[in-house]
């Protein structure tokens, strides 16, 4: 390459590196991360992810994932002690929503603060209102879920997707009636199915009113009106959870999250699905992965067929790195060979970058070689890539943290395993969601395996509801990288794979013809990555 050339490269990536992605991309003190000193767990994670510099009273020495991070300690902000995985909605109020917010509006970080990360041992699970202590909680409970819904009196909700909504009462006038209140039901994610980074949505309106179509039931509540009355994207928080079974768990987790790496060519999405026609069908049907009932509102496509026809479709990746299975019973379920299963199974040997399965829910389960069935651990099974995605159509996978444990009636692979087995990311639910509510691995794969969001904005642009049932889990700031844009072979997302695409021009999409578009594939992936290594070091 001439000195020349390779000055106009460094000053075409200068240019669009400084304009779009120093504007863009969600940065580290956008994050505020919460947790309680008071609690082991929530202040060994704390440490973990800020850094001992940033959460006294820890181990010490730690560098921490993301010292850049803002930081906040409950405690200090005389909330009261969270004792419970589970709590009522006055709690909530009182333990999380109220001190949180009353700090950002006094620190006068309403306008800059746009992801929050909650840290283990803070609870996860909010009761419906009509729970009891002499009965089960009816989120624990499909029939009694379904009642809610149809009466559009559900309350129950995940923290974190309450969260979401920090600015906002939704429970003003609740009185177990019919949509009395904005804490019943669903609300449309304004995030949901975008693909732009959360800073381009400016949070001027954050804490004004909004207007809502109320559909029922369930409800689901629409967006409407227009100028600050319409809830846009940047009204809303990213709430993001750093959670699992340990500690050391989740470092383990946090130290994949900053090595992000897809090989295109070698790593597996599976695609597990059960009794399904496997095309991508155009309206709602009985699959479960494309229904449409109670909650319509929420469905986006037949998701496992759009997102394997997407994954094929995209030349970088090579057609086997979508496995994908329709077909029922034992001998048609993805099982990973870390664990010994009877002969009938499908065992995918590659690392796994995408766990997308019906789960508990496919119909006919294998058995380990000791007679154990595969319900709750075929996640353990795999051997996984730096970044593994977990999504499983299961509606309580993300149930047992905190020690909540399973249920009885409905186990299911929990979340907290999958990260324990090598996982790095996923989204998983607390209660009942009902399958129209599940999250989209279409917009998972689009936004971070095949895209270059951060994983805060890929995981809520993939979650249809808000004030729902849906977590995510993982370091709302890592980002991906892929083999394909990888042109130096680094393991880096730097100017130093543009340096040596300019020199040696690489078929980045595998088209046959190294041009413009695998040029421009290099840069997309630049602009994340180049705020990254500013502002984090990585």
């Amino acid at each position: 390459m001439t000195t020349r050339r390779l000055m106009m490269a460094a000053g075409v990536a200068g240019a669009v590196l400084g304009a779009a992605s120093a504007r863009a991309q969600l940065r580290a003190d956008e994050v505020l991360l919460v947790y309680d000193s008071r609690l082991p767990d929530s202040l060994g994670v704390a440490e973990v992810y800020a850094g001992s510099a940033r959460v006294p009273g820890g181990a010490g020495g730690v560098v921490g994932a993301r010292p850049g991070v803002r930081v906040v300690d409950l405690a200090a902000l005389g909330a009261p002690q969270s004792n419970d995985a589970t709590i009522t909605y006055a709690q909530f109020e009182a333990w999380l929503r109220e001190p949180i917010r009353t700090y950002l509006v006094s620190q006068n970080l309403t306008q800059r603060v746009r992801c929050l990360v909650l840290t283990k041992g803070l609870p996860h699970r909010i009761e419906d209102h009509q729970d009891t202590p002499a009965a089960a909680p009816v989120g624990d409970d499909p029939p009694g879920m379904i009642a809610e819904i149809q009466a559009s009196d559900a309350t129950c909700a995940s923290v974190d997707s309450e969260l979401t909504l920090l600015y906002h009462d939704l429970d003003v006038n609740e009185a177990g009636g019919q949509a009395d209140s904005r804490a019943d039901g669903a609300m449309l994610n304004p995030y949901w199915r975008l693909g732009t980074p959360i800073r381009l949505y400016p949070q001027t309106n954050n804490q004004a009113a909004k207007t809502y179509i109320t559909r029922l039931p369930g409800p689901v509540y629409l967006p409407s009106g227009s100028g600050a009355s319409i809830l846009l994207p940047g009204d809303i928080m990213l709430v993001v959870r750093l959670d699992g079974r340990s500690v050391p768990d989740i470092a383990s987790s946090l130290a994949r999250a900053g090595r992000v790496y897809y090989d295109t060519l070698a790593h597996i999405a599976t695609f597990d699905e059960s009794g399904a026609n496997g095309v991508a069908d155009g309206g709602p049907t009985d699959e479960l992965d494309n229904a449409a009932s109670l909650l319509s509102a929420l469905r986006d496509a037949d998701d496992y067929e759009t997102t394997r026809n997407e994954l094929q479709s995209d030349t970088r990746f090579a057609p086997t790195f979508a496995r994908y299975n329709e077909l029922l019973g034992s001998t048609q379920f993805f099982v990973g060979p870390r664990v010994a299963w009877q002969p009938t199974v499908i065992t995918v040997v590659e690392p796994v970058a995408l766990v997308t399965t019906y789960g508990s829910n496919h119909f006919g389960l294998p058995l380990t070689t000791g007679g154990e069935i595969a319900r709750t651990i075929y996640a353990s099974s795999y051997n996984y890539a730096d970044g593994a995605i977990f999504n499983t159509l299961e509606s309580y996978n993300g149930r047992d943290l905190g020690g909540t444990g399973q249920l009885s009636f409905a186990p299911q692979q929990q979340i907290a395993d999958f990260i324990a087995a090598g996982g790095t990311f996923g989204v998983a639910s607390v209660w009942e969601p009902l399958a129209d509510s599940a999250p989209d691995s279409r917009y998972l794969a689009r936004n971070f395996l095949r895209g270059n969001l951060s994983w805060a904005e890929a995981a809520w642009s993939a979650i249809p509801g808000l004030s729902w049932q849906q977590i995510a889990i993982g370091d709302p700031l890592a980002r991906p990288l892929r083999s394909s844009e990888d042109i130096t072979g680094d393991r880096r997302g730097t100017i130093d794979d543009l340096y040596a695409w300019e020199q040696t021009p690489a078929d980045v999409d595998r088209n046959g013809t190294p041009n413009d578009a695998d040029r421009g594939l290099v840069l997309q992936m630049l602009r994340s990555w180049e705020r990254a290594e500013m502002l984090t070091g990585r």
